[in-house]
């Protein structure tokens, strides 16, 4: 098989095209946010789960309150569980604002 130069200098276009340079690594920060029904002592105990399994990479939490004031507190499950449907429902809350910023 014979290849022009032409030829070759089309092969050599296609290729730096397709070949993926190396570029600067984006910063990227590990982030956790409680469901429903979390206090602060399972967030911290989540945050070291997760962080072991991102290799020891620094787990953050933004800690959304709950309204539960133990684990087997039904009526502060419903609040949450009401916010939580009208967040996904699309209505911004000011635990919502919290979080983005």
């Amino acid at each position: 098989m014979v290849c022009s130069k032409s030829g070759l200098n089309i092969l050599s276009l296609v290729l730096s095209i397709f070949v993926i340079k190396p570029t600067i690594a984006i910063k990227t920060r590990l982030t956790w946010v409680n469901g429903i029904g979390h206090n602060l002592d399972h967030m911290e105990d989540g945050k070291t789960t997760i962080s072991d399994l991102f290799g020891g990479k620094t787990c953050e939490f933004c800690h959304n309150p709950t309204g539960m004031a133990r684990d087997d507190d039904y009526v502060g499950y419903i609040g949450d569980l009401t916010q939580a449907g009208t967040q996904k429902l699309g209505r911004v809350t000011e635990d919502v604002d919290k979080l983005v910023k």
